[in-house]
């Protein structure tokens, strides 16, 4: 159903982005969804080429160490740029677990807002990991508080971004085990497959894009190109170190 693809442009097929801090299962994840160990656990941006249905990007850590860094702002930059040819769905990824907004999602919820503009919320699908077949009973509590329409999960989110109450994002559940062993994974995984094309469809089966990613597409120099994007992050970052200060 989901496989990684490099073809960023072809129309027919989904192209998904995974955000969410270390530890949450983003990786495992995708893992999960192609049936194979194709992502390093916590690494950045990797593909596996193969022309079928889904693209899938993994993304590097964004606020856990130093923006300047050399090796970070990179992996921001190359993550960022195979953005450029729109996305189908934003995969915020959560472990049910630990169901919070910590300071680094927050931050980086705040960057994609900074670059991308409000209207990227409209392509976010929530999923929470590790809700796997022998444990989902004792989580019942968790999965209740996050879709508690006042003060619940999703209600939080809505407040901390002034998101409108019509702001109401898919929220899927499910395990990160493997789905070529496990039938009740793939049985999720199908449900966040299906989430997808809602996802589009709901936006007149297009993907997302913005002023900004269509500003990458034109630039054809990739060094230029590399440049654009490096120093919008920056802008963007200074933005947000500045707010922070005088809040």
């Amino acid at each position: 159903m989901f496989v990684s693809s490099n073809a960023f442009d072809e129309k027919n097929i989904y192209v998904c982005s995974a955000l969410g801090s270390v530890g949450t299962g983003k990786s495992s994840l995708l893992n999960a969804i192609t049936g194979e160990y194709v992502f390093e656990v916590g690494d950045g941006v990797d593909f596996t080429p193969s022309k079928q249905y889904c693209h899938l990007i993994d993304t590097p850590g964004f606020v856990d160490s130093n923006i300047e860094d050399r090796h970070t702002i990179h992996e921001i930059t190359k993550y960022f740029k195979s953005l450029q040819y729109g996305v189908s769905a934003f995969f915020l990824v959560f472990n049910i677990n630990d169901i919070r907004l910590d300071a680094y999602t927050q931050n980086m919820l705040i960057l994609f807002h900074e670059l991308l503009g409000k209207d990227f919320w409209n392509f976010v699908i929530i999923v929470f990991t590790h809700v796997d077949e022998d444990v989902r009973d004792d989580l019942e509590d968790n999965m209740d508080a996050v879709l508690e329409d006042h003060d619940g999960f999703v209600a939080e989110i809505r407040r901390i971004y002034k998101l409108p109450k019509l702001f109401q994002p898919s929220v899927i559940f499910t395990s990160t085990q493997n789905v070529r062993s496990s039938s009740y994974t793939r049985r999720y995984i199908v449900e966040l497959y299906h989430a997808v094309g809602m996802c589009e469809a709901r936006n007149n089966g297009k993907r997302f894009t913005c002023t900004w990613l269509r500003q990458i597409l034109m630039i054809t120099n990739e060094e230029q190109k590399t440049n654009f994007v490096k120093e919008s992050i920056r802008e963007a970052w200074s933005s947000m170190s500045n707010a922070c200060q005088i809040q």
